[in-house]
């Protein structure tokens, strides 16, 4: 019997389900970065090597997303913002026999290529340039049944606050140096789109 515990079966899920007000409502996570590459398929150049399962949080036609061959899991609570993908994929993390989660936006193509390593133990969150990024965050299977208890609370300001129900967890932060772009840059706005796509071009692809 080995006297060092077994390091945790991991999977990530990829938070897709965002509008994209600023760039014209498209799905940035299909945005191409390069003449082959979305920012999808940086995303998880860094996250497959390094987890068991892998999916997409995303909601209304799933067939958009058919080429990667990944569940697909949307929302099944309306209304509740990204908690509300985090808790699918936890449902679905357990389901793999995953006992952590990562979570990363899908609008992230610069990510680490050790995140998932970086993240554990759970729960932890990212933290770069004195700022916490909540969504590119580890989480323990194991939280499922106190999130869907909070979720189920009366409405309040601090309900969909992802740092807030985090802090019920004892997350902590972890820390990554300086670096341009940022780590954790995300596409937001047609300049931001153009930015990636000249790092690219430059030959940028994961830390």
């Amino acid at each position: 019997m080995s006297a060092f515990p077994s390091p945790p079966r991991i999977a990530a899920l990829v938070l897709a389900g965002g509008t994209g007000s600023r760039m014209g409502g498209c799905d940035k996570s299909l945005l191409p970065l390069s003449e082959t590459e979305t920012v999808l398929d940086y995303v998880l150049t860094a996250l497959r090597p390094h987890c068991a399962a892998l999916a997409i949080s995303a909601n209304g036609d799933t067939s958009r997303f058919a080429a990667w061959n990944l569940p697909i899991l949307p929302d099944t609570q309306a209304d509740m913002g990204p908690l509300a993908g985090i808790l699918e994929g936890l449902r679905w993390a357990e389901s793999q026999n995953c006992s952590a989660l990562i979570t990363v936006p899908g609008d992230t193509p610069f990510i680490p290529a050790d995140l998932p390593q970086l993240l554990l133990p759970t729960p932890a969150v990212a933290v770069s340039d004195n700022r916490q990024h909540h969504l590119v965050a580890s989480w323990p299977t194991a939280c499922r049944a106190a999130l869907e208890e909070w979720l189920k609370q009366p409405d309040h300001k601090d309900k969909l606050r992802i740092r807030c129900f985090a802090s019920t967890l004892g997350v902590r932060d972890v820390i990554f140096p300086a670096h341009t772009p940022d780590l954790f840059f995300n596409i937001n706005t047609p300049d931001e789109y153009a930015y990636a796509r000249k790092l690219v071009r430059g030959g940028l692809t994961h830390v």
